[in-house]
């Protein structure tokens, strides 16, 4: 048998702490992150390390004995499209960020793949952290995969490409940028523009 008295009770209490939350709220005692949702970052949570390929290291397996991509690093074109080709963009991004001689072959392979216009947005968020010459040559990368990329009537993913062009704003603007990158990126822009 249910005690109405001490269900009306707990109702009660029940109502008054979601007044009290809502009151807590509308003062802004609760963080704009907490009423979202959302957890901040986490403190002494490791962040993102940034790209670097101008180091050079030993490759790992199973890069080390391959022939493709031994090939792709010391040759020419030729070897590069073959890798950009057989691997695809998206592997080719994924090996990127190992950094390093491995990462510049997969780079300069990246252009030759036939999806490469799909990864233009991530490249475009990994060039804001590097400094030259890796900046220079993600910047290289992507002006080429925007150039040599199949034209479409509409973009393969329209926000990617609004939050790719506000980057490379970003990065035309920063003091002490080479001229040949700021024409790289501005290049890059316009390529976008044109879909």
């Amino acid at each position: 048998m249910i005690d109405f008295r001490t269900y009306r009770e707990f109702v009660r209490t029940g109502w008054c702490a979601i007044a009290l939350l809502c009151a807590a709220v509308s003062f802004g005692c609760v963080p704009d992150a907490a009423r979202r949702g959302q957890a901040g970052p986490e403190r002494g949570a490791p962040e993102r390390p940034v790209l670097e390929l101008a180091r050079d290291a030993p490759w790992p397996a199973p890069y080390d004995a391959d022939p493709i991509w031994r090939r792709a690093a010391a040759g020419d074109d030729f070897d590069r499209a073959r890798l950009g080709r057989s691997e695809g963009a998206a592997s080719l991004l994924a090996t990127l960020s190992l950094g390093g001689s491995l990462g510049r072959t997969a780079l300069a392979a990246l252009p030759f793949a036939r999806d490469r216009r799909e990864v233009v947005g991530s490249l475009c968020e990994l060039a804001l952290g590097p400094v030259p010459p890796t900046s220079s040559w993600l910047l290289g990368a992507i002006h080429e995969a925007l150039a040599d990329g199949p034209r479409t009537e509409e973009s393969v993913d329209p926000a990617a490409d609004a939050l790719c062009t506000s980057n490379l704003r970003q990065l035309s603007e920063r003091s002490g940028m080479s001229p040949e990158d700021r024409d790289r990126a501005l290049g890059a822009i316009s390529l976008l523009a044109k879909r």
